[in-house]
């Protein structure tokens, strides 16, 4: 069986405090059954297409007409099937206020909030399943981003050479490449959904949503150690880094020509 990480964001500058992307770990097998079980749960009394979270919280677009009551046992019986079938989940939260004085500075697309937790996410699922014991490549699929994906997956060779460098072993297990499919036609993203808005929600309030009792029903998932959490102090500590990295010249010229060929290639788009 293969891992596959089923990854979707929530939140943006404009709207929210924060932008969220989360994955959601397990066996592609169970990712079948999973799909299986959800589309099911849909299909129940009262019925959707399909599932977004904002949708739900708003009763709105598919939630529509239905009362909180139906509504919140909708989402438990959602949640249960994430539940059964899932293992663990990651994240990787931007403060967009921090990010406006930081990163957003930066040539694009490393000044764009999706950016860098794209790149984490693939990072921090690396090495949880390297922790656990795996040992094979994963595959790790986003929700379909027009804009910012493309952009964020053309630097991905560099990070992923990077990464080889500071990690040989657990880069072993790395994807070839990170792929992108819509929610409408991919069921778990829909799963990874939920997570997204629940994180990105509690963190723009501190910690209350209003939606926390649902959190309850998802006692079989671990949260990796590798999930982050960009805040002002987070991202100006990276930057001072990479700025220092630069400063040295220690970056391995092999880096340094696979930079400024993707440089190139983003100047050509």
């Amino acid at each position: 069986m293969v891992i596959q990480v089923f990854v979707d964001d929530s939140g943006g500058k404009g709207h929210t405090r924060h932008f969220a992307l989360v994955g959601l770990l397990g066996f592609s097998e169970a990712w079948v059954d999973f799909s299986n079980e959800w589309v099911n749960c849909l299909r129940q009394h009262p019925a959707i297409e399909i599932f977004k979270m904002n949708e739900a919280a708003a009763r709105r677009g598919q939630f529509r007409g239905m009362t909180e009551a139906e509504r919140d046992e909708k989402l438990r019986l959602l949640a249960q099937v994430i539940n059964r079938h899932a293992k663990i989940t990651t994240f990787s939260v931007i403060d967009l206020d921090a990010h406006a004085l930081t990163w957003a500075h930066m040539p694009k697309p490393h000044s764009e909030p999706y950016f860098w937790p794209f790149q984490n996410t693939i990072m921090a699922a690396c090495h949880t399943l390297w922790d656990a014991g795996w040992r094979e490549k994963f595959e790790i699929i986003y929700d379909e981003q027009v804009i910012f994906g493309p952009r964020a997956k053309l630097w991905y060779p560099v990070i992923k050479r990077l990464f080889e460098i500071q990690f040989p072993e657990q880069s072993s297990i790395l994807p070839d490449e990170p792929l992108f499919r819509s929610d409408n036609v991919c069921i778990p993203i829909q799963a990874a959904d939920m997570f997204a808005w629940c994180r990105r929600k509690a963190t723009d309030t501190g910690g209350h949503i209003d939606f926390e009792w649902l959190l309850e029903e998802f006692g079989n998932l671990q949260e990796t150690e590798y999930s982050q959490y960009y805040d002002l102090d987070r991202m100006r500590a990276v930057s001072e880094e990479a700025f220092r990295i630069a400063a040295e010249g220690s970056v391995p010229e092999e880096i340094s020509s696979i930079y400024l060929a993707t440089r190139e290639l983003m100047k050509r788009r």
